[in-house]
């Protein structure tokens, strides 16, 4: 067996998962999207809890955030394409986990963007709900998927392209 043995991310978000997860020492991702704020703390504390009791310090393990991106210059073209793709991406995913429940009609996409759970609009834009992220969820490690829901290959480039340039510095 390798040593040191490759880390390990346990991706969830209730309390039992992310206990374990922390009492095995694992680090964790979580994901924005289908998560308000208020249904994280409960599993992310969990995780603290299991690290401590198991003896593993915190400060040497992470909680990763994971949610959907797309940046356009334009804030209506952004708008457009991020939210044709992420109720794509929605549909999708409930097919695939054989939900019978369909998908809310009506998305609260400001309360989305407010809480940090998608990001999408001009570079500005971005970079105030990245800061929403950072506000309402508990992360040191964060990742993001550009290519959701159909977007076009040279769409996803351009929109990683202005991420780099226009947001990323603004965290440097």
């Amino acid at each position: 067996m390798q040593q040191p043995l490759l880390p390990v991310w346990v991706v969830g978000t209730l309390a039992g998962t992310l206990g374990w997860a922390g009492r095995h020492g694992y680090d964790i991702m979580t994901v924005g999207h289908p998560h308000a704020p208020d249904d994280m703390p409960v599993g992310v504390e969990a995780w603290r809890e299991g690290l401590v009791s198991a003896g593993h310090d915190p400060a040497q393990r992470h909680c990763q955030f994971h949610i959907r991106t797309f940046v356009d210059e334009i804030a209506k073209r952004a708008h457009e394409v991020a939210t044709a793709a992420i109720r794509r991406y929605d549909e999708i995913s409930r097919i695939g986990r054989k939900e019978d429940k369909p998908l809310p009609k009506v998305y609260d996409w400001e309360g989305m963007l407010a809480s940090g759970r998608n990001r999408f609009g001009n570079p500005d834009q971005c970079i105030q709900i990245l800061n929403n992220s950072m506000r309402h969820y508990n992360f040191d490690t964060l990742t993001t998927t550009f290519n959701f829901g159909g977007i076009s290959h040279e769409e996803t480039k351009k929109s990683m392209r202005l991420f780099a340039k226009e947001v990323m510095p603004a965290f440097r």
